[in-house]
């Protein structure tokens, strides 16, 4: 067996000053032999960043389906986002911005702060696009407005005639299903509202993520109770993050906020979760990597042992 020379290898990959030199004088001959009429690579010539002095100020409300709405400030030059940044306590009135208890920031999270990304993101659909492969191919082709609501109509038409209007699926839909179109849990948009008067439809208990809490709620409760209010969470002894990073998503209002002030009070905080994340480090969670897709065998090995053993 051929023995490994670290030495050697280095030599390989280290030219001395002699060979740095050869090498560098023939890049610069290359270079003089190009054509004065070459392109100049454009790859970073952008247009200068923009001063605070030069951009409008416009403060708004997040869109993602959180239901907090936390504050988002956009910072806009004409008709274009050039940045988004949240509450600092000085749109309450106090030039040096308040956070307490009584008065705590409205900041958005990394996901809200994030929204000019999809704002501007080149995958975004701004126009109908028709299948025209196999499903699955992703084929599809631009039509117009007018055919698009005109198709759409058609087959509605078709499919209530023939089927019944419980074919109509109103699924619940990603990113923003609390907006005006869209439902929420207790409300329904106008899109429910306007098959509702179309005849019927077949829907869904919640959106996605949400599923499941919706429906043990309403067996329970007879209806849909989210429980205690986030400043709740100030006063925690014991947090379980299941699945759950706050350093990224809220769940309602001011929830980092309610959570800084439970770890300054002592609470303990446990992580479970298949990646460590920047929650488990803030709060010094007791870290538990679960395999993917085994919440529910382990929630009911729990529930066992504390029926078991009292």
């Amino acid at each position: 067996m051929n023995s490994f020379n670290p030495s050697a290898w280095a030599r390989l990959f280290t030219p001395t000053r002699r060979e740095f030199l050869r090498s560098s004088a023939a890049v610069a001959a290359t270079t003089l032999v190009l054509p004065a009429t070459a392109r100049r690579a454009g790859a970073f010539a952008y247009e200068p960043y923009p001063r605070d002095d030069d951009l409008e100020t416009v403060v708004t409300s997040c869109a993602h389906n959180c239901g907090s709405r936390h504050m988002l400030v956009a910072h806009k030059k004409g008709d274009v986002i050039v940045r988004l940044s949240t509450d600092n306590g000085s749109y309450q009135g106090d030039a040096y911005g308040t956070d307490t208890e009584e008065k705590p920031q409205l900041r958005a999270c990394l996901r809200g702060r994030s929204y000019r990304s999809r704002l501007y993101s080149p995958e975004r659909l701004l126009y109908p696009m028709k299948r025209v492969g196999r499903r699955g191919e992703g084929k599809f082709k631009r039509i117009s407005w007018d055919q698009a609501l005109t198709e759409i109509a058609e087959r509605m038409v078709y499919l209530r005639d023939k089927y019944g209007p419980q074919a109509l699926l109103d699924q619940s839909y990603a990113g923003a299903s609390y907006g005006v179109l869209h439902k929420s849990d207790q409300i329904e948009g106008l899109l429910g509202r306007f098959l509702g008067m179309f005849g019927c439809r077949t829907s869904s208990w919640s959106v996605p993520s949400y599923q499941a809490t919706t429906f043990s709620s309403r067996m329970t409760f007879g209806t849909i109770e989210d429980g205690n209010e986030d400043d709740a969470y100030a006063h925690s002894r014991l947090m379980i993050m299941w699945g759950w990073n706050p350093a990224y998503t809220f769940h309602g209002g001011n929830t980092f906020y309610y959570l800084r002030m439970a770890k300054q009070r002592g609470c303990k905080f446990v992580l479970v979760d298949p990646q460590y994340t920047d929650s488990a480090a803030a709060y010094d969670a007791w870290w538990i990597p679960i395999k993917p897709n085994t919440d529910a065998a382990m929630m009911a090995g729990m529930a066992h042992h504390i029926w078991a053993n009292g």
